[in-house]
């Protein structure tokens, strides 16, 4: 099986979205974000879907390269590191993303307002530099 580049670039386009969504809900202080729950909602919500869109892109390129499966969302990240893909000193970032995105699922109730905004604060180039490593793989293996 060869890697479906339409797939991969429609999931960079959902993560593309959200964190455009995202950029949106970080020009606001922390009072404002924390004063109306629609803010919140819609960074955790952005957050879930870009992360589980890495996840997913990730997925598809150790299922069609047949490497080992990760037995965990956290695993995808280490997977991909171990093959080049991602470099090696962002995984335990990617790791950390995919276990934030399970305590959004599981764990909603744990996750404060802060929280959610100094992510968005502050870690929006992560998913900056996660497309730009999956854009790279994408060159490489034409």
């Amino acid at each position: 099986m060869t890697i479906d580049k339409d797939k991969i670039i429609k999931k960079i386009n959902v993560i593309k979205k959200a964190l455009t969504n995202l950029s949106e809900l970080a020009k606001l202080t922390d009072n404002e974000f924390s004063s109306d729950f629609k803010y919140y909602d819609s960074a955790k919500y952005n957050l879930q879907i870009a992360i589980e869109a890495m996840i997913d892109i990730g997925n598809h390129i150790i299922s069609r390269l047949n490497y080992e499966p990760p037995k965990t969302y956290a695993d995808t990240f280490g997977i991909l590191t171990k093959h080049n893909i991602l470099p090696y000193d962002s995984a335990n970032t990617y790791k950390l993303m995919a276990k934030f995105r399970n305590r959004i699922v599981h764990f909603y109730d744990d996750i404060s307002n802060l929280e959610v905004y100094n992510i968005i604060q502050n870690n929006l180039r992560d998913f900056e530099n996660f497309l730009k490593y999956i854009s790279i793989f994408l060159k490489n293996f034409e």
